[in-house]
């Protein structure tokens, strides 16, 4: 054994591998000396960086002399046109990149070639530098007559493409843009003069970025030759992969635009090389799993042309990115093509039958084959993917409040800097990149775990607002299930006379806002906007609030529902068989038939998939009429018992093609297309409000006590930005009252979140709660969104909440041991 290992290491090619071990020494010297001085001229640093600064000088200047030796054996007029054309096609890709990285700025002007540092001459200067060193040490070889020991140093070298890799990796590495990424990395050693971590963390990134941009160089040329060959390799299913990740990282960015910066940066740093790099990991697996090559590629294609189109217009319509979740969609593709232009279907739809034709005709001549020949390859290839993308799930399944590891290159960063994780998907979409938005919504939980989380923490809450619930029911005579209660969501339902944008020629809301005058009402915050029914709908029953939830949460009634074996819910004081939903659309959509099943409703009334369907709705525009709706209700209301209703109406929503000419609604700096929106949205609430009156008329003749919680859940999606830019909380705020058929409180809160309504719907009615609607009272009143800030007592309340709220989603289910703790006396 010792015999064969010792003939193996006898038999390694040692100078063969110094030679290599040289050459990446004195490359990545002269890459550190390049990145390393312009950083620190750049940033005017102090005396403290001069010893550094000096070693960059010195060891750049002898890795040069060091790889222009070997650089005189690739002097060649071919490997100077192959150079001049690597420089040629790398300035666009660049400047792409550039361009991609600044979509959010309105300043920049693409045009603006020369501000923009299109043309790069560091990296074209340092080669040409290094290439005259190389003419220089061939002249002197030559001249001094040095060509027995010349040869003779290189008699064990193994020529390759590697140094001339090398040149162009120089070319890339010298980019001006580059290094102001790097100077942005190590930004914070400079200020800190740390100069040990100044340099460890540029050596490092650097050192990365040097090994990343050889490979793909490498694999390029690869590609090229492939290409010429017609014939598909790996190296080809490399750069293919890259330069749809190039193009489609920009498309997907450009669906969730905003002018203008967070923090002073219009994109953080990391999120557009996080989207790349996540882009072609997944289009090399498809490359991988079909192993055919064009298949593979025009497949990629259309999937990520998708994912743009169908992100650009959900953001446009809803001010929300494309989410995984909204993947469960598919199976509803009826609906998704009602929000879609007609032009759009046809436009894809003939691009689509453009592109099988095209397959078809050229499948059996452009690189026909398998890319992968042997399973072993394909199945190594598949696990090394497997391992990365597995890598990259624990980093953030593993996360500690919302912060993965330090120090892992371009992740960490993009994660655990700039703190605006409150302001939601949309936001980090834009500024953190779309795909970092899945990542997190596939890795994070439902919620973070509070802080003093704890079996003996929920006992303590328990008791708490056990004692609390018999202090409040001390003053309060009614029991809430004595009544029946109706929640409405009332679709889009948002009064436009409250945005000074918006003008109108008539009030047409006037019923609603007489009712308003009349009773408990109010703003309601949204936590949508143009969508998000699903969201309020759930608050409203559960009373758990969305805000406590992970950012990377979209759809409450997907995505924590399941996680519940405990969904506590007003409707659980009514008897199963008089628990109701009504919503004469899709009985599956956001899972709500799951969710009401779960909730212990017997009758879910729909048009489609309903424990019970109806036929004869009459539609306004587009869409069952509120009339219907409520009609529904009326039709099911048993004076004899009480019941409770979940009431979703559909009329108002997207897209709204309906015109009463009497109404006529404008705004400024709107488009004539935003405008006829405005016109028609407000012609359905008009409509609207004539048939709520004509409800609450008809519930008022009853003899049975009946209080209706109304509420919009959203503002329609058609405004321009520019309609909240001085009230930007307008853009999240509804309108909302609480009625009764007799004569009740008339309360005071004029701002509440969707998940107050039965603490505040318990409060109108002057009804007993029990002690978990308790805490909900003292949230109501205390801990709620119309606070700004926290007193020490109110941020005990919300901790209080939190731990609840974890215990019932995601925690150990405490809470499900005091079955007292959601009982009314």
């Amino acid at each position: 054994m010792k015999e064969k290992v010792k003939n193996a290491f006898l038999e390694v090619n040692w100078p063969e591998i110094l030679h290599k071990v040289l050459l990446v020494i004195f490359v990545f010297y002269i890459s550190l000396a390049i990145v390393g001085c312009n950083i620190l001229i750049e940033n005017k640093v102090s005396n403290n960086f001069i010893v550094i600064k000096h070693f960059f000088i010195v060891s750049g200047i002898l890795s040069s002399i060091g790889f222009s030796i070997y650089l005189v054996h690739y002097l060649s007029l071919k490997n100077a046109l192959r150079l001049f054309w690597s420089y040629v096609t790398y300035l666009p890709i660049s400047y792409f990149l550039l361009v991609t990285r600044n979509i959010n700025n309105e300043d920049f002007k693409i045009w603006n070639f020369g501000k923009n540092h299109f043309f790069e001459y560091r990296g074209l200067i340092l080669v040409i530098f290094v290439i005259v060193l190389a003419l220089l040490v061939k002249r002197i070889v030559d001249t001094c007559h040095l060509q027995k020991q010349f040869n003779s140093f290189f008699q064990d070298y193994h020529y390759s493409e590697s140094p001339f890799y090398y040149l162009i990796v120089l070319l890339v590495i010298a980019d001006s843009k580059l290094i102001a990424i790097f100077s942005n990395i190590v930004s914070s050693t400079i200020i800190d003069e740390n100069i040990s971590k100044f340099v460890s963390q540029l050596a490092i990134n650097l050192f990365l970025t040097f090994v990343a941009f050889y490979f793909i160089i490498r694999f390029t040329f690869q590609a090229f030759n492939a290409l010429k060959k017609n014939e598909p390799n790996f190296s080809l299913v490399i750069t293919a992969s890259l330069l749809l990740a190039l193009i489609f990282n920009y498309t997907i960015q450009l669906g969730v635009k905003i002018n203008g910066s967070l923090m002073d940066m219009y994109i953080f740093p990391g999120a557009t090389l996080y989207q790349i790099i996540c882009i072609a990991i997944l289009n090399v697996l498809i490359f991988i799993i079909f192993n055919r090559f064009l298949i593979s590629f025009i497949l990629a294609s259309l999937f990520w042309v998708t994912i743009s189109i169908a992100n650009y217009i959900k953001y446009d319509m809803r001010n929300e990115p494309l989410l995984i979740s909204d993947f469960i969609w598919i199976k509803d593709m009826d609906l998704i093509f009602s929000y879609i232009d007609t032009t759009i279907v046809i436009y894809v739809s003939v691009a689509f039958i453009a592109v099988i034709l095209f397959y078809i005709k050229l499948r059996s001549k452009i690189l026909t084959g398998k890319i992968f020949n042997q399973k072993r390859y394909r199945a190594t290839s598949f696990a090394f993917l497997a391992i990365i993308i597995t890598s990259f799930y624990s980093i953030f399944v593993n996360s500690d409040d919302g912060k993965i590891i330090d120090d892992i290159p371009v992740v960490s960063q993009l994660n655990n800097n700039y703190n605006v994780f409150w302001l939601g998907n949309s936001t980090h979409s834009t500024y953190r990149s779309l795909l970092y938005v899945w990542t997190k919504q596939v890795t994070s939980k439902a919620m973070d775990k509070p802080e003093g989380y704890s079996k003996s923490r929920v006992e303590e809450i328990v008791q708490k607002y056990t004692d609390l619930a018999d202090e409040i029911n001390q003053n309060r005579t009614e029991e809430i299930s004595d009544q029946t209660v109706i929640y409405i969501l009332s679709e889009s339902f948002a009064d436009p006379n409250l945005l000074s944008a918006v003008s109108l020629n008539q009030d047409i809301i006037p019923n609603i806002r007489q009712i308003s005058s009349e009773t408990t009402s109010g703003l309601m915050k949204s936590d949508g906007y143009g969508g998000g029914t699903a969201n309020m709908e759930f608050q409203t029953l559960t009373s758990l609030p969305m805000y406590n939830f992970s950012s990377s949460i979209s759809t409450l009634t997907n995505e924590v529902i399941p996680l519940m074996s405990n969904i506590p819910s007003l409707s659980s004081e009514y008897y199963s068989e008089n628990r109701i939903a009504v919503h004469l659309g899709d009985a599956l959509t956001y899972s709500r038939s799951t969710m009401y099943n779960k909730l212990g409703f017997e009758t879910f009334i729909a048009r489609e998939n309903g424990t019970e369907n109806i036929s004869d709705a009459v539609f306004v525009g587009d869409y069952p009429s509120d009339e219907s709706t409520y009609n529904t209700v009326i039709d099911n209301i048993n004076p004899s018992v009480s019941q409770f209703f979940s009431v979703i109406t559909y009329q108002n929503h997207v897209p709204w093609d309906y015109n009463d000419e009497s109404v006529i609604a404008e705004g400024v700096d709107f488009t004539d297309e935003e405008n006829s929106e405005l016109t028609n949205f407000s012609s359905l609430l008009s409509v609207t409000d004539s048939a709520t009156q004509s409800f609450l008329n008809e519930l008022a003749q009853i003899d049975k006590k009946i209080t209706v919680v109304f509420y919009g859940d959203h503002l329609p999606g058609f405004y321009p930005n520019s309609t909240f830019e001085d009230s930007p909380e307008q853009q999240y705020q509804t309108n909302y009252f609480i009625w009764s058929n007799y004569q009740a409180n008339k309360l005071d809160y004029p701002y509440v979140n969707s998940s107050d309504f039965t603490s505040l719907l318990l409060a109108h009615t002057n009804s007993k709660v029990s002690p978990y609607y308790a805490l909900f009272t003292e949230v109501l009143n205390n801990a709620s969104i119309d606070k700004e800030e926290l007193t020490d007592e109110q941020q005990k309340i919300a901790d209080d909440l939190k731990i609840i709220q974890y215990d019932l989603t995601v925690g150990k289910g405490y809470i499900n041991d005091y079955e007292n703790f959601f009982e009314f006396d």
